[in-house]
């Protein structure tokens, strides 16, 4: 049989190339969101990855550009592993396959606005659905979070999508901890994590939505579209709680890096309360929050 080949190399400072040796069957093209890469699966793949800027493919070669946050030195090894396992699964028939490529895991440490709170975002989608879990609050529906909690200086767990926001107890520093944690997390994920049961349906918000007001709804659209994105950028989340017309009102919840941020409100006053004053003119004056 023969054998995947792939060489790796450094373009540049931002530039990465990959090329291999069997052709896909698609067009070149440049990709710069993982919804633009909806339908590649190997493009899109690379967008799991927090330091990818965006992605170039042709059917033997692919460029990635990266953001500032991590060198190609440091993980340039990790993509090749990842991109070689891709590949392999197209050309499941034509190669000589791997095991031990076949769970590979990478596992990037960022620091949040809330400096107690790691952010650590997985090459795999981790969940569909939020878990928020405090120490004092231990439940038995996930080994793998409760697990995280063997850690004395563990009090919060947030899970969303890739990545897993980590709150310390008080008197604790990442500084400390940020490196076997990380390597904790990253075993745990290679071995025990069942990446196919991962959940297959959102939660239906329907239901809960169907009683409110007009503005209610277009806050609701607003928070969704313009606002959880950058919030999870920084490894939190925002849900809206109720409007009060009165007196233009609006409670939302803060989950996970942003729940306790020293930041939060400023993010609340120069963000989120005047994206809302000029979107709903007039039917917004103050946002409140409520730390989950």
């Amino acid at each position: 049989m023969n054998k995947l080949i792939i060489k790796s190399n450094i373009v540049s400072d931002d530039l990465a190339s990959f090329k291999w040796n069997f052709d896909l069957n698609i067009e070149n093209k440049k990709y710069n969101t993982v919804e633009e890469a909806n339908d590649v699966p190997l493009a899109k793949e690379m967008f799991y990855l927090p330091f990818i800027k965006s992605v170039s493919i042709s059917k033997n070669q692919m460029l990635l550009e990266r953001f500032d946050i991590v060198s190609w030195e440091d993980v340039l090894n990790e993509v090749e592993k990842i991109i070689e396992k891709k590949l392999q699964s197209f050309f499941s028939n034509e190669l000589q396959m791997d095991e031990k490529t076949q769970n590979i895991i990478t596992l990037y440490a960022e620091s949040t606005p809330n400096p107690n709170v790691m952010k650590f975002v997985c090459n795999k989608l981790l969940t569909k659905k939020i878990h928020e879990v405090k120490r004092n609050n231990l439940s038995n529906e996930s080994k793998f979070i409760n697990s995280i909690f063997s850690f004395d200086f563990i009090e919060q767990v947030f899970l969303n999508n890739n990545y897993i926001s980590v709150t310390l107890s008080e008197n604790y520093s990442w500084d400390c901890h940020v490196n076997n944690f990380r390597e904790f997390l990253k075993d745990k994920l290679e071995k025990e994590f069942d990446f196919s049961v991962v959940e297959k349906k959102e939660v239906d918000k329907s239901d809960s939505n169907q009683s409110l007001d007009k503005v209610s709804l277009q806050i609701i659209k607003i928070i969704d579209e313009y606002i959880k994105p950058s919030v999870a950028m920084d490894g939190g989340n925002i849900l809206f709680k109720q409007y009060h017309p009165k007196e233009k009102l609006v409670e939302v919840v803060l989950q996970g890096a942003c729940s306790g941020c020293p930041s939060s409100t400023i993010t609340l006053k120069n963000g989120i309360e005047n994206m809302l004053k000029e979107m709903v003119p007039g039917k917004v004056e103050t946002v409140a929050a409520i730390n989950g």
